[in-house]
């Protein structure tokens, strides 16, 4: 319904997604049908947009609350589709070179060819291997694979479920697929030893998930991203992503306002690339926003994100939000990491080291082994050295969590 709307108003993804403030890869998902249950806010700026009349308003939503009734995290319905690249993606060209060497090298007798894009929230992990599947798709004539294993969700897709997916997309009939975990397993590594394809798991949740999914060496390769270190995956060659540097965050932001004339002299956009931590998910965040309100410039918005506190609010365009992408991660720490998060959200500066942390939990200091490099510790440490600005302060001195909770710890204020 919604591509029939567009398509009668003449306009493109692009156009659509500028009008009413929805980025372009949600309203794909949409009109694909891989996301079913849009909010109603999100429903209402499609509608403005489209200048709907009153009965298709009403048949809109009806459909989406309709979609929100079903499982929050339903399960992929098509045959692994790769989503299509962003127009506007900027920087990064040592990690596509990276992925790039990778998936084209011959792999030695008997090793698969794998690589673990790891990485936190909001640093655009998927947004990259797409873009690198994208450019790959020459080399692997036997198809280019998607499939998200919604790691973060309270349900990750189960492997004996991946499998049965992945092997469909591969052309396994359904009624050839064996109903056991094993089964799966030894047939889909069978098809890609003698099939170059190449597969990308989207937001693993663990290695219990992702190891039968993995390629066992022959013409099949493998892309995988995770917030998780995943440790324990064996044979898999690691790229930890960081943040965007200042150059490329704001030739990011000037891409995404090519159309209002937005130069890279600006020195409110550097000022706003600066306050969004080199978080490409911030970035374009805050570029949407600019787009879908022609009244405001980059100073304006720039202002309003001064206050570290209310950042996470001012952070959100239709349905993208930095408060959800985090509130998605914190939602899965222990108790104990939760609040060592909490009170390193009050450490003045922009980052802390492992020893401060270790004296937020309350944890030893020593070598290896010890409390030191507890859970609490080294996740929050990690995220430290990754993007403590937006990671730690902003979501830990939010005012709520992603998920709208309060805490009513009194070692940090408002904390989450």
């Amino acid at each position: 319904m919604l591509r029939r709307h567009r398509h009668a108003a003449r306009l493109t993804l692009e156009q659509l997604a500028e009008l009413s403030g929805v980025s372009d890869r949600t309203l794909s998902d949409m009109e694909r049908g891989r996301s079913k249950g849009p909010q109603h806010r999100t429903v209402t700026a499609l509608a403005d947009a489209l200048g709907l009349a009153d009965a298709d308003r009403r048949q809109l939503s009806e459909l989406a609350r309709e979609g929100r009734l079903r499982d929050r995290w339903a399960r992929p319905t098509g045959l692994c589709e790769l989503p299509r690249s962003v127009d506007d993606f900027t920087g990064r060209s040592a990690e596509l070179a990276w992925i790039s060497e990778l998936m084209r090298a011959e792999s030695a007798p008997g090793a698969a060819g794998v690589g673990l894009v790891t990485g936190s929230a909001g640093l655009g992990k998927t947004t990259l291997t797409v873009r690198a599947a994208h450019a790959l798709r020459t080399d692997f004539p036997g198809g280019v694979y998607f499939l998200d294993l919604f790691g973060m969700s309270p349900r990750p897709l189960p492997a004996e479920e991946a499998l049965s997916l992945l092997l469909r997309a591969l052309g396994r009939a359904e009624q050839q697929i064996a109903s056991d975990l094993e089964g799966r397993a030894s047939s889909y590594r069978s098809l890609l030893r003698e099939r170059r394809a190449l597969i990308v798991l989207d937001n693993a949740a663990s290695e219990e998930q992702v190891r039968p999914l993995l390629p066992g060496g022959g013409a099949g390769k493998a892309l995988v991203t995770s917030r998780r270190l995943l440790a324990g995956l064996e044979g898999v060659r690691r790229l930890g992503l960081g943040p965007l540097p200042p150059m490329e965050a704001a030739e990011l932001l000037t891409g995404i306002l090519k159309e209002r004339g937005a130069s890279d002299d600006d020195p409110a956009l550097w000022q706003l690339a600066q306050l969004c931590g080199g978080l490409p998910l911030a970035l374009r965040i805050a570029g949407n926003r600019l787009v879908s309100r022609p009244g405001w410039n980059a100073a304006d918005l720039a202002a309003r994100l001064t206050n570290e506190e209310r950042r996470l609010d001012q952070l959100s365009a239709g349905d993208l939000k930095i408060a959800t992408a985090f509130g998605l991660s914190y939602e899965q720490l222990a108790g104990s990491t939760r609040r060592v998060f909490r009170r390193l959200a009050l450490v003045p500066g922009h980052s802390f080291d492992a020893a401060l942390a270790a004296v937020a939990g309350g944890t030893s200091t020593g070598g290896p082994g010890t409390p030191s490099t507890s859970s609490s510790t080294s996740a929050c440490s990690r995220t430290a050295r990754r993007d403590a600005t937006a990671s730690t302060t902003w979501y830990g001195s939010s005012p709520a969590t992603g998920s709208g909770r309060r805490n009513p710890s009194p070692n940090a204020r408002r904390s989450p």
